[in-house]
């Protein structure tokens, strides 16, 4: 799969030869359905800038949506394409399920994209959601094509995890704070900063979902100042300026709302590493707020809260575990009804919301997996492991 990217890059900026019969396409509009010349069958959405010329090469970004949905994964990115002149490029065949299928179907999806339009394949990106996010972290490990990787909700898979020192890609993660997989997110940011990695992550007050096109914004205002230190784009003061504007805003924001650590790291989204006077600022707030008792006692309980969740997820698996292999519950799913009434009952204390956030992962984390194990159940024709798990899950849901 490597040496196809490659060779569609190497034809592409060797020859020049994308075709013009595409061209005539409307900017600033989605275009939910354009076939692929070599496979009728699949499509993609596109998204061009409201000043894309069909002449100039633009930066692009192709995008994974796990229910392949070309215009909903195309939406949160419009204004950051619109701020920064991308071109947006979504799969509407991609979607979750066999890996070495959705390898060749983004293998053609590159083919068609970089030999149709002008791109410029210097400023190539590639984002995705939950499963998406996943498969474009492969992508941007295996190929070594990609300047940045932006992952929504899910981080690498495993087998993922070793990348080349010559892959100098910049990685955003974006999660929510009651997203099931939020503690993964945190334990891969530690990882990548462990393997000397640019990065970041990104974390909003959502569940399981695309984020929203301000929040996509500050991650393509990210990936912008990377630009720069890569000389990839030419440095503008005018947009450093505005992102450094913006992160202050935003600190303000938090720190009326007493959220010390989410403030230090949106001073961490300010810094460029231009060490200008403004990064020295940048530092040393976050320094000051480092010092303070508030931020200490957020840290303390947020490790608190880390370790209980830890504690019930790993409760829950085996006890599911256990219970699956006789595909039925001990008293009657007593179990769990207290342990949901338990959660119910912190999910209800509107003075911990830190607390409550674990509680929403927890919960969706457990609905998701009870879900999944009962439809695989079904597939394979074991009926009472799937009577099982159809029971759990609406003990579960009638939490929410």
């Amino acid at each position: 799969m490597k040496n196809t990217i490659y060779s569609i890059l190497f034809l592409f900026v060797t020859v020049f030869g994308y075709t013009q019969d595409k061209q005539l396409l409307p900017t600033g509009a989605i275009i939910d359905s354009v076939k692929i010349a070599t496979a009728p069958t699949e499509s993609y959405a596109i998204y061009f800038p409201k000043k894309y010329d069909a002449k100039t090469p633009l930066a692009l970004v192709f995008i994974f949506e796990p229910d392949a949905r070309g215009k909903i994964g195309i939406e949160p990115f419009i204004l950051a394409a619109e701020t920064y002149h991308y071109i947006l490029v979504c799969s509407n065949t991609l979607r979750n399920g066999s890996i070495q299928d959705n390898i060749a179907v983004a293998n053609r999806l590159f083919e068609d994209v970089l030999q149709t339009y002008a791109i410029d394949t210097s400023q190539l990106y590639i984002a995705g959601f939950s499963g998406g996010a996943r498969l474009a972290s492969y992508f941007g490990i295996s190929t070594g094509a990609f300047q940045g990787v932006i992952a929504c909700g899910a981080s690498f898979n495993n087998m993922d995890k070793f990348i080349p020192p010559s892959n100098k890609f910049s990685y955003v993660g974006m999660v929510g704070d009651r997203d099931m997989n939020y503690q993964e997110m945190i334990g891969n940011k530690q990882w990548l900063d462990n393997a000397k990695m640019v990065n970041t992550l990104f974390i909003s007050h959502e569940e399981h979902v695309w984020p929203k096109q301000s929040e996509m914004l500050r991650a393509f205002d990210w990936l912008e100042i990377q630009a720069y230190r890569k000389n990839i784009r030419p440095k503008n003061d005018t947009i450093i300026k505005r992102i450094y504007d913006t992160n202050l805003r935003i600190v303000d924001s938090l720190k009326a709302n007493k959220e010390m650590v989410p403030s230090v790291n949106a001073y961490e989204k300010g810094i460029t590493f231009f060490n200008t006077n403004e990064d020295n600022f940048l530092r040393a707030k976050i320094a000051e707020i480092k010092k303070t008792r508030e931020y200490k006692e957020e840290v303390n309980k947020m490790e608190k809260i880390n370790i209980l969740e830890n504690e019930l997820l790993d409760k829950f698996s085996l006890r599911f575990d256990q219970e699956l292999k006789s595909a039925k519950s001990k008293a009657n799913f007593k179990f769990w009804k207290s342990e949901i009434k338990d959660l119910k009952m912190m999910k209800s204390d509107d003075k911990n919301p830190l607390l409550q956030n674990m509680v929403i992962r927890v919960l969706y984390w457990f609905q998701v997996s009870v879900y999944e194990t009962g439809q695989e159940s079904k597939r394979n024709q074991q009926n009472d492991k799937f009577a099982y798990c159809e029971e759990l899950y609406k003990i579960i849901t009638e939490a929410d």
